[in-house]
């Protein structure tokens, strides 16, 4: 029996996949250094924290014990989000193509390194978009016809990401913080400021107790002033900004830089702890389907990859000349 017109692109699917995931998997990704990563197998996630009851009264021997209260913190909706491509091959493409296999190859891988690099842009937006005023879609965690949620296009509590002093936002217990700074370049003595935004003003949890928070990554974008400001800062012997030699360097092995290509303002960099205040979730990995439209004699090779990612806790990462709108 003579062989299908169709059944040659279908053929070609398992190897398309195979290139795809090739090309997936072979670049170190930045989003899973910075953000907490796991699966999920629902339209969204949620998350509630509880405040618990705060530090532990000293109580004399046969004395009672006194009541500890516990409240609810905020709310957080996780969306997984659908990304997809897909490329038409028509009939006379796949007849006339005598280096189909390296042609598909070359397209597949494509497609993976259009999966991995949108998965990481879209994680990159958190910081790109993270200081706008108004908020942004980045942040929107509605799923249609199922949830709407109260903050839009903002954080959890109705905030930016990165909110000035001028902007504060309020904790359960009343307190009032901001974790961003509009303009401050960076530098050791900057670098301090912002350490000390982070470890210390903002140390504490929504009940108000005092909690330990110690940022260990440095973020900037991949190839800027920023970039190599930093390496001296991180690196040096001694201390780069000393004005005479001698003076150690306070910083080395204290923070590990991270470079973003996908961050887009050259001078923004940010402090945070790793794998803490972020939540990516996989729903989907990449997959590579083949359907055909016999009406205009064409088949379509689609890539489909599904996921999320929301800021669960702004205590968790500082920022200085970020964009605000």
């Amino acid at each position: 029996m003579a062989n299908k017109r169709e059944n040659f692109p279908k053929a070609m699917i398992n190897d398309s996949y195979d290139y795809a995931i090739e090309a997936y998997d072979d670049e170190k990704t930045t989003f899973d250094e910075i953000s907490s990563v796991e699966d999920s197998k629902s339209s969204y996630e949620q998350y509630t924290t509880a405040i618990g009851p705060g530090e532990m009264d000293e109580t004399e021997e046969g004395t009672e014990i006194s009541d500890k209260g516990a409240i609810e913190g905020f709310t957080v909706h996780c969306a997984n989000k659908k990304f997809t491509l897909k490329f038409p091959l028509s009939s006379e493409s796949i007849d006339d193509n005598r280096k189909i296999d390296n042609f598909l190859k070359a397209w597949a891988q494509g497609l993976g390194e259009s999966a991995r690099t949108t998965k990481e842009k879209q994680h990159a937006n958190l910081f790109n978009y993270g200081g706008f005023t108004a908020g942004h879609s980045t942040f929107l965690n509605d799923v249609n016809n199922v949830l709407t949620t109260s903050y839009g296009n903002k954080c959890y509590d109705t905030l930016p990401f990165f909110n000035l002093s001028n902007n504060l936002r309020t904790a359960k217990h009343g307190g009032t913080y901001y974790n961003g700074v509009q303009t401050l370049n960076l530098n050791e003595t900057n670098l301090q400021e912002l350490y000390k935004l982070m470890a210390v003003t903002n140390a504490y949890n929504e009940a108000g107790v005092k909690v330990s928070i110690i940022p260990n990554i440095l973020l900037v974008q991949q190839g800027s002033l920023n970039a190599f400001t930093a390496e001296k800062i991180l690196n040096s012997p001694g201390s780069p900004d000393a004005t005479h030699s001698g003076v150690a360097n306070i910083w080395r092995t204290r923070l590990r830089l991270v470079t973003w290509p996908y961050l887009t303002t050259a001078n923004a960099w940010f402090l945070g702890v790793a794998k803490k205040g972020i939540k990516s979730l996989s729903r989907k990995a990449l997959t590579v389907d083949y359907y055909e439209k016999p009406e205009i004699d064409t088949n379509y090779v689609r890539g489909i990859i599904r996921f999320g990612r929301a800021v669960t806790n702004f205590r968790y990462w500082v920022g200085a000349n970020f964009a605000t709108s």
